[in-house]
């Protein structure tokens, strides 16, 4: 697989490629590091100066570009970067489409995300608008133990394309699978609280979970499947902070930017909160 690793130089982009450098299989993946001089970039780079240099933004970004690579080619892991000029998460977007790129991987700081998605952060603006699987990292896991991944599944496309992403480009042997369902409960008066599931949900969650499970270990993964009641992001989240989990995997039911932002998806809300989340589109 060809994945485009999106790389600023700051702490949430070394989390990125960090997390991809232990997760993705050399044999089977390529990555394109790939650092945007943009405006924004050459104004942080003057507040540090003290003055305007046209080409402190690009020596940035030419330094993140060679720090990531020395990241991944110290995993084994086929690389090449570049630097590119203009707007970051237009290029980033053009760049994945151009190139035909089947996952982009960006970091971004946990505690800005809330605030700036809104507005229109790199980050945000690429898990919004990207028709391609969008891996976003906001830490990356220890480096003594295996990467820990939730692959929650609905059963729906975006679901499913996740699922395949992640058999297509993460290394079997350095990962430990659960593949989750959530049976939503019946729906209650305001106010009250529980409710039975209903027994067709239930057995349609069991059913998706297996799926996932199924391919997964055709791929080589060793995975547990479990199905659980309850509100699917909250249900996802809970799972994922309960087993100690570094990768969240999970669909996107391809609203529309605006109506993601407002509406909040599971995915939306995942991102979000999880140290990490791969958006199968």
């Amino acid at each position: 697989m060809r994945i485009l690793l999106a790389t600023d130089g700051d702490e949430p982009s070394r989390h990125a490629t960090e997390l991809l450098a232990r997760l993705a299989d050399p044999a089977r993946c390529r990555i394109d590091v790939l650092s945007v001089n943009s405006f924004e970039v050459a104004l942080r780079e003057a507040a540090q100066l003290g003055h305007y240099s046209a080409e402190a933004g690009r020596a940035h970004a030419e330094r993140a570009v060679a720090e990531a690579l020395t990241t991944l080619r110290a995993a084994s892991l086929e690389s090449e970067g570049r630097v590119v000029e203009g707007d970051e998460a237009t290029e980033i977007l053009a760049v994945a489409e151009q190139e035909d790129h089947g996952l982009i991987v960006v970091g971004t700081a946990k505690e800005r995300w809330v605030d700036v998605v809104v507005l229109g952060s790199v980050s945000g603006s690429i898990v919004h608008a990207s028709r391609r699987p969008v891996l976003v990292v906001h830490t990356a896991p220890p480096p003594d133990r295996v990467v820990r991944a939730l692959v929650a599944t609905d059963g729906s496309p975006g679901a499913a394309r996740a699922v395949d992403v992640f058999a297509a480009f993460a290394d079997a042997s350095r990962c430990e699978v659960r593949a989750l369902s959530v049976a939503k409960p019946v729906s209650l008066p305001h106010g009250a609280e529980g409710g039975p599931e209903r027994p067709g949900d239930v057995e349609a969650a069991t059913r998706h979970a297996e799926e996932a499970a199924a391919k997964l270990r055709e791929a080589g993964f060793v995975v547990e499947t479990a199905v659980e009641r309850g509100r699917p992001s909250t249900t996802v989240l809970d799972a994922a902070r309960a087993g100690g989990v570094d990768l969240v995997v999970v669909g996107a039911r391809g609203l529309g930017r605006f109506a993601s932002k407002v509406l909040g998806s599971v995915s939306d809300r995942v991102v979000r909160k999880a140290p990490a989340t791969l958006i199968g589109r």
